[in-house]
């Protein structure tokens, strides 16, 4: 039987009292180092339940001779079936010799090995459910429990209930604030599509945060290259600086975030002593930039996008130890950032290779000018030397005048457009008559049309009058016609040109593969395809000049399309004002 002095309850009630609870490794070892001093036991411990499999783990043990600390052993439900069933149906399990209780048969092991006799375990419940157990164990001898040492074992239990809920509202917390800390960041990462400027972002905000120190190294399989490194005070950077210019980014070299692209995982190094250090593969020179450093613990997490290993970020700590959770908060915002870092540098890709089409197109454009000027002179002396009599060849040579001149003009659209110039088209307005120029644009395309058996029908009305530029709008019907002939090939295109109120409108349907409805809104871009490249060719700038040539017009372009059912392009154009 055991006695407590009434002094030492009293002292033993002030440490609960005083307790910090925002510790729960250092409030849990606080209450079974009272454990042992109020029910005068060798050890006491608590177990928390776990699922799949079911099991208790023993989350820390105190031994009380011995100023000993121990845990992670675990205990099954399915090795200890009778234990269980007891620990979840009775409020207080109280064993005065294990050995002579049938019930405890499977735990006789543990109780073995420990030297234990007397056992007394008492439930503690967080958020109305069974969280753990809390056990008080008496070595040597059997022990006579006393209804004051059950009183005060779930007097225990109950302070260690209100630690857990108060940890369970910690943790609630600090994921809240590591939700918001982790939208914040992707938010500063969608506003700069900059590689370079995303990396700064990337170490800046990791810090304080995750660490005093952070660094972002880039990774593509076979080779690694620093991207940026942070550190929170102006005299620690300049220290890192030196450290990154002198070791840096080796695949093969010394470093955690090295050794964890090699081995392919997270690593943590909870002490970075010297002795860790050198252990590790450091050089005495590495060694003392970080002891200059004052880093006390390290931890590398690494990028992933797509399965592929795209990175390693490498976080240090100066006056604490990292530890599992810390990891796993470090994880989470690697792969948060790995993607928006890997659309960033997607991003600058997509544009340094459309600024190499823009380049070659006009260079290309340029490079055309004189052959078109050489071709139009060969044409005009053509004209000079037929004679009359041969009207075939004279509207072959008239065929590829306008063709020639229609060239040269699009040469110029598609300059300004790879330049992506936002002034005005080189345009000449006259006033002209659309209906003739469809008829002639069309007639044109006759052959095509005859190639792609697509039977073409016009329908327009008699002078349909406009003021505008007339190669312009043989380019605007040429485009229209051409993407008929190529997207609805061996089906009818119809073609119309109409009065319509106080604008004429020209609206070519064919009937063939028609437009995905998720690229409608953008078919008028720059460089926007409505079909695949891969079975039909083009810049995806047709259309894009198209409607800036109607645009320059002040008229309207729209396209309709179901898939399987064709598109329409329908193009307004104002009426020209009375002479």
């Amino acid at each position: 039987m055991s006695s407590t002095p009434t002094d030492s309850v009293v002292a033993t009630l002030l440490r609960l009292g005083v307790m910090g609870k925002s510790d729960w490794d250092g409030a849990l070892q606080q209450v079974l180092e009272i454990c042992c001093d109020l029910l005068t036991v060798e050890r006491a411990s608590y177990w928390s339940f776990r699922d799949d499999p079911a099991a208790i783990a023993c989350e820390l043990g105190y031994v009380h001779s011995k100023r000993l600390l121990e845990r992670g052993m675990v205990v099954t439900e399915g090795s200890a079936p009778d234990y269980f069933e007891l620990v979840r149906s009775v409020n207080v399990l109280a064993i005065r010799d294990v050995r002579e209780d049938a019930r405890m048969s499977a735990l006789s092991g543990y109780f073995h090995t420990h030297a234990i006799r007397g056992l007394l375990d008492v439930p503690v419940f967080a958020q109305g459910r069974l969280a753990g157990i809390l056990c008080h164990e008496a070595v040597g001898e059997p022990r006579d429990w006393t209804s004051h040492d059950t009183e005060l074992a779930l007097t225990l239990s109950q302070t260690l209930a209100r630690l857990l809920e108060a940890r369970a509202r910690d943790h609630a917390e600090q994921s809240e604030r590591r939700a918001a800390f982790l939208a914040q960041v992707a938010s500063a990462l969608a506003d700069t599509l900059d590689p370079a400027r995303a990396g700064e972002i990337v170490v800046r905000r990791g810090i304080p945060v995750l660490g005093d120190i952070c660094s972002l190294i880039g990774y593509d399989g076979r080779r690694a290259w620093r991207i940026a490194a942070a550190h929170v005070e102006p005299a620690g950077q300049r220290i890192l600086d030196e450290l990154c210019a002198r070791y840096g980014a080796d695949i093969d070299g010394p470093g955690l975030g090295m050794q964890a692209l090699r081995e392919r995982q997270s690593l943590l190094l909870p002490v970075a002593d010297e002795a860790t250090l050198r252990e590790a593969g450091l050089v005495d020179g590495h060694i003392e930039l970080l002891t200059a450093l004052r880093v006390r613990s390290v931890l590398s997490v690494l990028l992933r996008v797509r399965d592929e290993i795209t990175g390693v970020l490498t976080f240090a700590v100066r006056s604490r130890h990292y530890d599992r959770e810390d990891m796993r908060f470090a994880e989470a915002y690697a792969q948060q950032v790995g993607t928006l870092l890997e659309n960033a540098k997607l991003y600058a890709q997509a544009q340094a290779a459309i600024g190499a089409r823009d380049e070659f197109l006009s260079l290309a454009g340029h490079e055309l000018r004189t052959p078109l000027t050489a071709l139009q002179l060969a044409v005009e002396l053509l004209r000079k030397a037929l004679p009359p009599t041969t009207p075939t060849a004279q509207r072959a040579v008239d065929t590829i005048a306008r063709q020639t001149t229609r060239l040269s003009r699009l040469t110029e659209l598609i300059v300004l457009t790879a330049r992506q110039c936002d002034g005005e088209l080189p345009l000449r307005f006259t006033r002209l008559d659309l209906a003739e120029l469809v008829r002639a644009v069309t007639r044109d395309f006759a052959d095509l049309f005859a190639r792609a058996g697509c039977d073409l029908r016009l329908h327009a009305d008699d002078g349909v009058v406009i003021d505008g530029d007339e190669t312009g709008l043989e380019v605007v019907v040429s485009n229209l016609l051409a993407n008929a002939i190529k997207f609805g090939k061996g089906e009818p295109v119809e073609v119309s040109v109409r009065r319509h109120g106080g604008a004429v409108r020209l609206v070519v349907r064919d009937h063939g593969i028609g437009i995905p409805l998720e690229r409608l809104e953008s078919v008028f871009d720059r460089y926007q395809r409505a079909v695949s490249l891969t079975h039909f060719g083009g810049l995806g700038l047709g259309l894009h000049i198209t409607a800036k040539i109607v645009d320059a017009h002040r008229g309207t372009i729209r396209a309709d399309s179901r898939p399987g059912e064709g598109a329409t392009f329908t193009v307004e154009l104002p009426v020209a004002a009375p002479a």
